[in-house]
Parts: C-alpha cells; sequence; structure tokens
C-alpha cells in the first residue's frame, strides 16, 4: 500500500508591506541627522573620540536596539488590527488599508521623537 498523503495548503500570516523589513534603519537615520544637524551648528563638538562614539557607536546601538524595538511594535499593532478585522468585517478593504497605514505613520513618529529625544540627550551628555 502506498502512503499518499493530501498536503495542506501552507497558512500564511498577515504581511504588513510589500516586502521584508528593513530593521533598524528608521532609527538610525533619525540618529543621524539629529548627530549631523548638531555637527554642522558646532563641528568641534564632534571633533576626536566624541564624534566617533556618537556616530560609530551610537548609530550601531540606535539600529540594534532602536530596530527591535519597532519591530516589536510593528508586529504587536498587526495583530491587534488583524483580530479587530477579524471581529468587524472579514475582509480587508481601503478602510482598513487606511488604518493600518495610520498605526505605521504613528509608530514611526513616535519612535522618531524618542530617537531625537535620546540623541539630545547623548550630545548634551558629551558636551
Amino acid at each position: 500500500m502506498s502512503d499518499v498523503r493530501k498536503e495542506e495548503p501552507k497558512r500564511e500570516g498577515p504581511k504588513e508591506g510589500p516586502g521584508p523589513e528593513i530593521v533598524g534603519v528608521w532609527p538610525a537615520a533619525v540618529w543621524i541627522v539629529v548627530g549631523a544637524g548638531h555637527y554642522l551648528n558646532d563641528p568641534d563638538h564632534f571633533a576626536g573620540w566624541k564624534g566617533a562614539l556618537y556616530f560609530v557607536l551610537g548609530t550601531g546601538l540606535v539600529a540594534l536596539v532602536g530596530g527591535i524595538a519597532s519591530l516589536s511594535a510593528r508586529r504587536t499593532v498587526a495583530g491587534i488590527q488583524e483580530r479587530l478585522l477579524k471581529e468587524v468585517r472579514h475582509r480587508r478593504d481601503w478602510a482598513s488599508w487606511w488604518v493600518a497605514l495610520g498605526l505605521r505613520g504613528l509608530i514611526g513618529l513616535g519612535e522618531a521623537v524618542l530617537v531625537t529625544l535620546l540623541a539630545l540627550w547623548a550630545v548634551a551628555l558629551l558636551g
């Protein structure tokens, strides 16, 4: 007797965007922009080890920690949105797409504010 099994179709989770997430780019970009603004304002402040510490070590740490926190927040919001969407409507439409886009924008804005405050604190600490 042959053992013939029917393959079940693969179930995929909800997709957040068109491609894979790039983790840590947004927080690191905000960190670099804030640092570059301070550098252009006062280049002597970032001379020597202070600039290396801020830009090399700080950017890496912010990309790692901020990227992990960002990915976690986005996945949590996407999971909550998916559960709420299943309770109210059983399919995605334009309204749910706009809500998802708005939530992602709010998360990105919150990340930018937190990273900016952290960067300003780091610049003041190095001063």
